[in-house]
């Protein structure tokens, strides 16, 4: 790959909990269940799925920050990889988020369910309310709590980031607005070298090339879909910290079905 390794380095290794085991029939029954009991089921089984999406985008935004030298302002192919790439980590979280709140709101019917409610029942408080907001925000909802009316806009942003950069290529002409912004108008914060040129890294080998023009052509996007700089920021926030809400809404709930099952 296109990286300088360090002439000294120890390999880091992932620091989890103690491992739990489970029967897989106990997680998912080998015999047939009612209908209820394997929408219930596969409904957990999917909250996992989106905890370790949410975990795994997280880690490689930790790795990206503290394996890779932070050199400053200047235009260079690492500063230009390292800030891509974490934007490709922001633009996949969006996305991510996005349709954790669409199969929320399609599994309306579930979260209602007697099954579900006694299961929430047993959760802190807090997971409680935030599973009462996270409900509401995924079906359209007004929240009545203030601490969490800085979400209900941010699904409509959301729902834009998914759809033209998340998980679509759909977007030549916001891309080409994007692009303007950043190299005609700037952007608060970022150097003028960046803008001076449409700076791009082509050698034969995939793994040593880069077009970091699209990377600024995608944080203008950024900008002008929430308005400005500052709005931009506060939108990055919000989305970090409902991250943080809906994971340890999931990880408290899991823990409580999970941990209940027979020790092994």
């Amino acid at each position: 790959m296109g990286i300088k390794k360090a002439e000294k380095w120890e390999p880091w290794e992932f620091e989890n909990g103690k491992i739990k085991k489970s029967l897989p029939k106990e997680i998912v029954p080998t015999d047939a269940m009612s209908e209820e009991e394997e929408s219930f089921r596969g409904f957990l089984l999917t909250l996992a799925m989106i905890f370790n999406d949410f975990k795994g985008l997280v880690l490689m935004n930790d790795t990206m920050q503290h394996v890779y030298k932070q050199t400053g302002d200047e235009v260079s192919g690492h500063n230009g990889e390292l800030a891509g790439i974490r934007l490709q980590m922001i633009k996949i979280l969006y996305a991510t988020i996005h349709e954790a709140l669409v199969f929320l709101g399609e599994s309306e019917q579930i979260c209602a369910s007697k099954l579900f409610q006694q299961l929430v029942q047993k959760t802190s408080d807090g997971t409680q309310l935030v599973w009462e907001m996270l409900r509401k925000i995924a079906n359209g909802q007004s929240t009545d709590d203030e601490r969490f009316k800085e979400f209900e806009e941010l699904r409509e942003f959301l729902v834009k980031a998914r759809n033209n950069v998340g998980f679509h290529y759909q977007t030549r002409k916001q891309l080409i607005a994007g692009f303007r912004r950043f190299f005609e108008k700037g952007i608060t914060g970022m150097p003028e070298t960046s803008r001076q040129w449409a700076y791009r890294s082509t050698k034969s080998e995939f793994n040593q090339s880069r077009y970091y023009y699209a990377d600024a052509a995608l944080q203008g996007y950024y900008v002008n879909l929430f308005g400005d700089e500052k709005s931009n920021k506060e939108r990055n926030d919000e989305t970090f910290r409902l991250l943080n809400l809906i994971v340890y809404a999931i990880h408290d709930l899991l823990r409580q079905y999970y941990d209940a099952l027979p020790a092994h």
